[in-house]
């Protein structure tokens, strides 16, 4: 045979003795063999399956992993987001069997309003968890949030009283993805996260709390939102979106649901889908998002920018003005049980604004839902648009609901002031200016803790300037 290669390696293959290397092998493995007998590695010795020798293997890593994770953070403590994010890094990374036998909970608070007693902070004992309940609900009805990955909770501290919001994830459902975008960005429209700690198999996220729940919330308790509370929560999401945007960073899930309602602002929550891009395009592995609020872009899969949150916000409009996602009405659940098609062929839903829409808001929906992410708008340049900033004198302006409605129904209530001679008849709190609650507004006190105490003391009274 003519190996074409250089003499060194014809030479090898020509004086090669294939017995030999074989019986060099068998040697080297008795050798092995006898050394394993003496260290006393034998199963059959033991008495011991190889299923029982892997079960005490993983036993014993799981007990140093155990010893490794206490020592590492040690119960409960205070600290930076950089300690908050190796926290969660370690937790998402170790065995299930590691953490079943953790000696009390572990965590990191970054809010020294939270109280820490000697590594410890015991739900219940220093922290207390109450079901959520708003007051814009029916009398008597306690509601109880879910998020994406797992229950809300009212928290409140013990000894400083400060009130949080505490979303309560199975640990198998946990992913330090979760947390990482809230832990690392901050500003004034994106829910502060307070902390994080394990008990008891499951994750508890401290964090700010929104009083007055999600836009869904309200838009199933009252329907659709008139036009001024909507630019108000327009303007509030698109300043954190042009904070989220200026730092390459897609939320992916902007509707209703993710909007969370204060007396003086809104907070964009669930950050389970958010991803940071390092390209102009970021190319997703996965569809990302809820079907009805997608954009053309994002449903197609081959690459999209920040843009596709400008889409979901546009169409998260449709749905605070008409009380229901935009398609369903046309298309409903029942006779189609997905919605990507018709956005790819459809999209945009420009027939499911309603026609009571001001010609200054629909001009800012055809902005928003651009079908050509290029010539959308973004998150800039939509707050400077006349739909969110109008004349006074067209529309009430406020620096939160509460004073917006107050300056809404201001007129109205001089009015009654002055056909009654009783402040309790003429004043915004009276049951006989229920003007608020007939009209769905979100009036506050928006929630309670349980009937144990008032979550907002009363309405800004700063008016927009």
């Amino acid at each position: 045979m003519d190996y074409k290669y250089h003499g060194g390696i014809e030479l090898l293959l020509a004086h090669m003795n294939i017995e030999d290397i074989i019986n060099a092998a068998e040697t080297l493995y008795q050798l092995e063999e006898e050394e394993g007998e003496e260290a006393g590695l034998s199963f059959e010795d033991e008495g011991l399956s190889q299923e029982e020798m892997d079960e005490i293997e993983e036993t014993g890593d799981s007990e140093k992993e155990q010893e490794e994770y206490s020592g590492a953070v040690g119960g409960v403590r205070y600290g930076t987001a950089s300690d908050l994010l190796s926290f969660v890094n370690l937790l998402s990374n170790m065995k299930a069997a590691a953490l079943q036998h953790l000696p009390q909970e572990m965590g990191v608070l970054l809010n020294k309003d939270m109280v820490v007693k000697k590594g410890r902070y015991q739900i219940n004992l220093d922290v207390l968890l109450f079901p959520w309940k708003l007051i814009y609900k029916n009398p008597g009805t306690g509601l109880v949030p879910k998020g994406s990955f797992g229950k809300v909770h009212l928290a409140q501290d013990i000894k400083t009283r400060k009130r949080m919001a505490c979303k309560l994830i199975p640990m198998e459902n946990f992913k330090a993805a979760d947390v990482e975008f809230q832990a690392r960005f901050h500003h004034e429209n994106i829910a502060e996260l307070y902390g994080a700690l394990f008990w008891d198999q499951t994750v508890h996220l401290f964090m700010e709390a929104g009083e007055g729940g999600s836009v869904l919330e309200k838009l199933e308790s009252y329907g659709p939102m008139r036009e001024f509370e909507i630019i108000w929560v327009t303007q509030q999401v698109l300043r954190g979106l042009e904070y989220l945007h200026s730092n390459k960073v897609i939320h992916h899930d902007i509707k209703p649901s993710n909007i969370v309602l204060m007396s003086d602002k809104a907070v964009l929550v669930d950050f389970g889908l958010t991803v940071q891009m390092t390209e102009d395009i970021y190319i997703p592995r996965d569809l990302r998002g809820t079907e009805m609020y997608m954009s053309p872009e994002l449903v197609l899969c081959r690459g999209h920018s920040t843009k596709t949150d400008i889409y979901s916000l546009g169409t998260t409009i449709i749905h605070m003005q008409t009380g229901s996602p935009p398609w369903v009405r046309r298309y409903p659940r029942t006779a189609y049980p997905s919605y990507l098609y018709i956005i790819d062929k459809q999209a945009p839903p420009l027939e499911d604004i309603p026609e009571d829409c001001s010609l200054a808001m629909r001009s800012f929906l055809e902005r928003a839902l651009e079908r050509n992410p290029a010539l959308r708008s973004c998150a800039s340049e939509l707050l400077k648009d006349e739909a969110i900033n109008p004349p006074r004198e067209e529309q009430p302006r406020c620096w939160s609901l509460d004073s917006a409605l107050e300056e809404a129904t201001h007129t109205m209530l001089r009015q009654q002031s002055q056909r009654h001679d009783t402040t309790q008849e003429s004043s915004l709190y009276s049951e006989g200016s229920g003007h608020v609650r007939r009209k769905g507004s979100l009036y506050i006190d928006l929630g309670a803790l349980s009937g144990y105490s008032k979550l907002v003391a009363g309405p800004p009274t700063s008016e927009y300037g």
